[in-house]
């Protein structure tokens, strides 16, 4: 009888199959080769080798210099449909992904430019300074006009260099005693005031009050203050700032394709180009003013209170330095 039990359980068991627990080992199995290969796609999608660029769903190569892209690759390391840039309007000087090509630079007469060498699909319009107008600094947004000399030149005027010009010479020159007389007289009033401080005493006899720092703009340098100023603005009241006080509207689409995804990176070289057209000197002041007239003067409110704060901190750190200075020398 326990043999005929044995016989029939076998038959059951090669009729009914492998166990439920085999058969869900293998389905586990399965399972954990699709989430490898799942896992595997994604990477490749996410992906690409150097030198090419996630188009759609693929890893496309570049287009050359002089084109841009139209629409995407369809296979992997494929090339995408390139067009040619508009001849004489636009240009791509180097290999790029970019659906746009960049606007020809305009050589404005206004600032005293002309043009040099004109564009094409493969490099931007050079301008160089015109006729009687100089620039001195190593990128040049405009020129400015050469002097005229009343009493004889020294050197002329060059695209690079201002003309030199002589001096009018009229018998003695007091200019000249005064200059030599200055640093002596300083020496002598900074000599007088520690005497009369050493006696006196008379910072040491009562707490300094509060002093209101003169807001100097020509002692503050503007490029220190540009990363806080791009923090206070949006992004479209710099463009429309820059664009009405100099920078050209080239310049402005060039910092827009290269910083796509970097807003702040946009607005700080934005205004690094306005500092680069309107010159260092005192350009906090023309930054304001600038402010002020292009109906953004809530903007030069602020500007101006983080540079006076700037400059207040500065003003007693210095007569910090100088009080210890002072007691040192007694």
């Amino acid at each position: 009888m326990p043999r005929t039990r044995v016989l029939l359980l076998a038959v059951f068991t090669f009729i009914a199959g492998p166990s439920p627990q085999t058969v869900s080992a293998r389905v586990t199995d399965t399972d954990s080769e699709g989430f490898e290969l799942r896992n595997a796609v994604t990477n490749a999608e996410t992906q690409c080798s150097a030198g090419l660029h996630r188009g759609g769903q693929f890893c496309c190569q570049p287009c050359p210099p002089g084109k841009r892209k139209a629409a995407d690759c369809t296979s992997d390391e494929g090339e995408p449909v390139c067009v040619l840039c508009k001849e004489g309007e636009e240009y791509t000087d180097k290999e790029h992904y970019s659906p746009k090509c960049r606007r020809c630079a305009f050589c404005d007469a206004g600032l005293g430019l002309e043009v040099e060498r004109n564009c094409t699909r493969t490099q931007d319009t050079k301008c160089r300074c015109k006729a009687n107008f100089y620039c001195s600094s190593s990128v040049c947004e405009h020129c400015e006009p050469c002097i005229t000399c009343e009493h004889g030149i020294i050197e002329k005027c060059t695209p690079t260099n201002n003309t030199r010009c002589k001096e009018e010479i009229t018998g003695f020159d007091w200019r000249w005693l005064f200059m030599l007389m200055l640093p002596i007289l300083l020496v002598l009033g900074l000599y007088i005031f520690r005497k009369c401080y050493r006696k006196n005493n008379f910072y040491q006899s009562s707490p300094p009050e509060t002093e209101t720092v003169p807001l100097n703009f020509s002692e503050a340098d503007f490029s220190e203050y540009i990363p806080k100023i791009a923090e206070l603005m949006m992004l479209n009241d710099v463009r429309k700032f820059v664009r009405k006080n100099g920078v050209p509207e080239a310049k402005i689409d060039d910092i827009k394709n290269e910083s796509l995804q970097d807003v702040a990176e946009q607005k700080i070289q934005l205004l690094r180009s306005w500092y680069q057209v309107n010159g260092k000197k005192n350009a906090c002041h023309t930054f304001i003013t600038s402010l002020k007239a292009a109906k953004l003067a809530a903007y030069a409110q602020k500007v101006e209170d983080i540079i006076r704060e700037d400059m207040r901190r500065n003003h007693e750190n210095s007569n910090f330095t100088s009080d210890n200075e002072n007691q040192s020398l007694a």
